[in-house]
């Protein structure tokens, strides 16, 4: 049963202006009657995009997403289908109630509530007379009040016992919590993971407490950081540190910071730069990756000022490359981290530095120069053969410019430097449905019938007055459901149709597969008719086929020659056919 009902939907739909709606999240330039930008879904450096005001469609031309408002939404800001109706409608000003619970498994409903409950404990004790010293440490860092309510940031009491008393007495049990990285399991008794500690949550994509981070803030531990290990719920290279907060500020920016620790990020959000997200470490993983991937936005490395924090900085990057992550990159300089820059020489100085980051490619030129004589011909040799290695993932016009300026600056043959790099071969834009030809006519066919029979009600009654008949059972079933949403509305358009989809469990695959296999072009009754007949072609000549498997099997001379007649008919239809064409 669905929570937003189907006439609301249609509603915010027709109130959307899928041009206005795109164009607060890529550019858009009119080209025609349409709108093109650059794909956001892929790659994209030429706009490949097409957005019809007309239609309230968009369709990719090279990775062939396409749909309506509301698939652009979810696929861009990577929400489910109704988040987007809801996000939608805020930005139209429809008034719509709707609440979503967030993404808990309740096979460790348990888990998050004990993490929820112990954050409250230590931010509580950050409040109280014990945690006076940590907080006075916190607004010497500049870290305000408001920075620690948003963080939920807390203090571990000096005491070994106090959280486990405190949970014990909640009735949970001793081994779940030890699970969870709060308390050391001795025998039948338990002691504090985290002692004396500033204490930061961890939180997943979601904003739920997963682990804690523990600093000190008074010299007297060794350790500088204390983790929560990995538990059930805290998958270390699953997370990304001040996801949950930075997202909005990420998607406003156009661009994603990433940083070392939490204590930067926590730095750098209370400075006013938002769209900081730490990796809490300096080796990132392909899951990670992914949730960075999906934000579609150019990440800029900031990681410490040290021999790691460069190395991680040249082996993120070269990861996040061969992903399609545009990289940019910052090198602090007279500082380790950002939390030290921004102490040292304030936040306007550190907002400059952001501004005149540079572009991975520029800093993995110089990267590669390092502890390399240039002047030694077996070094400069071996470093322009470096630099031919990393141009193969980088497009064309990056390689016509680093070989160009490889060649002025060392005085080496351009056209020589030129052999040694492949140059991607370019797609033809103007028909980007080559490959088309090579699918199964039938397929081909059946999808552009459908596509057609989800844009008009019109098409309806030629297809069951030409045709009628499909033989795979989800196909039928589309039809059987295209011609409910007409006697229900009267008539269908695909924009309407698509959020009708989401809701039939039975049709969604179906559909989805027909929006990114056909080109969405415009209606014409002519193209229709080709298609109905190249399928009519098909299946009678699949039909002859089967008829020539019964004579061949048949050992009952009437029967064959019934199935003969009935084999000579078809052709002759099909002769018949073709002549009216």
């Amino acid at each position: 049963m669905q929570a937003i009902s189907e006439e609301k939907i249609k509603e915010i739909r027709n109130s959307a202006d899928i041009v206005s709606i795109i164009s607060n999240y890529i550019p858009l330039k009119m080209q025609g009657k349409n709108y093109f930008g650059v794909c956001p879904f892929h790659d994209d450096h030429n706009p490949s995009m097409s957005v019809s005001k007309e239609r309230q469609l968009y369709k990719c031309f090279v990775c062939n997403k396409g749909g309506n408002v509301f698939n652009f939404v979810k696929d861009y800001e990577n929400i489910s289908y109704i988040e987007a109706v809801v996000k939608v409608a805020n930005l139209v000003g429809i008034p719509i109630t709707y609440t979503y619970s967030k993404k808990n498994d309740d096979k460790y409903k348990e888990e998050y509530e004990i993490m929820d409950f112990t954050t409250n404990i230590y931010q509580n004790n950050l409040n109280s007379k014990e945690g006076l010293k940590a907080k006075e440490y916190l607004e010497k860092r500049n870290i305000t009040s408001d920075i620690i309510k948003e963080f939920r940031i807390g203090y571990a009491l000096d005491d070994n016992k106090y959280l486990y008393n405190v949970l014990t007495k909640k009735n949970y049990n001793l081994d779940k919590l030890d699970e969870l990285g709060l308390v050391n399991k001795d025998g039948l008794q338990g002691y504090d993971k985290f002692q004396n500690r500033i204490m930061i949550p961890i939180t997943n994509l979601d904003g739920q407490t997963v682990g804690f981070t523990g600093r000190i803030f008074n010299g007297e531990d060794s350790a500088k950081y204390i983790n929560t290990k990995e538990t059930a719920i805290y998958k270390k290279g699953n997370i990304i540190f001040n996801y949950h907060n930075a997202l909005p500020y990420i998607r406003e920016e156009k661009c994603a910071i990433l940083v070392e620790g939490n204590m930067d990020a926590i730095r750098m959000y209370s400075s006013g730069v938002k769209n900081v997200l730490a990796l809490m470490g300096t080796a990132i993983t392909k899951e990670q990756i992914e949730i960075l991937k999906k934000l579609r936005v150019p990440i800029i490395l900031m990681l410490d000022n040290d021999n790691a924090g460069e190395i991680a900085t040249n082996n993120i990057g070269d990861e996040l490359i061969k992903n399609n992550i545009k990289v940019e990159v910052v090198r602090l300089k007279r500082a380790k981290d950002p939390d030290e820059y921004i102490v040292s020489f304030g936040i306007e100085a550190f907002k400059d530095v952001i501004k005149n980051s540079q572009s991975y490619i520029d800093y993995k030129l110089e990267y590669l120069k390092n502890n390399k004589n240039l002047n030694n011909t077996i070094e400069l040799v071996n470093y322009i053969k470096d630099v031919l290695k990393i141009l193969d993932t980088s497009d064309n016009l990056t390689k016509e410019l680093v070989l160009k300026k490889i060649s002025n600056e060392y005085n080496i043959d351009y056209d020589m430097l030129k052999k040694e790099v492949t140059f991607k071969e370019e797609v033809k834009k103007e028909n980007p449905y080559i490959s088309k030809t090579k699918k199964d006519k039938y397929k081909v066919c059946v999808n552009n019938i459908l596509y057609y029979l989800m844009s008009d009600s019109k098409y309806l009654k030629i297809f069951n007055k030409k045709l009628g008949f499909l033989k795979n059972a989800k196909e039928r079933n589309l039809v059987t459901e295209i011609e409910y949403y007409i006697d229900l509305y009267g008539k269908i358009n695909l924009a309407d149709f698509l959020s009708y989809a989401e809701n039939v469990k039975s049709i969604k695959d179906i559909v989805n597969e027909v929006t990114t296999s056909v080109s969405f072009d415009d209606l014409e009754e002519e193209t229709f008719m080709d298609y109905l007949n190249v399928l009519n072609e098909l299946l009678m000549k699949e039909n002859i086929i089967e008829i020539k498997e019964k004579i061949n099997k048949s050992s009952d001379i009437n029967e064959q020659i019934e199935n003969i007649n009935r084999q000579i008919d078809l052709t002759k239809k099909i002769l018949d056919e073709k002549k009216e064409v």
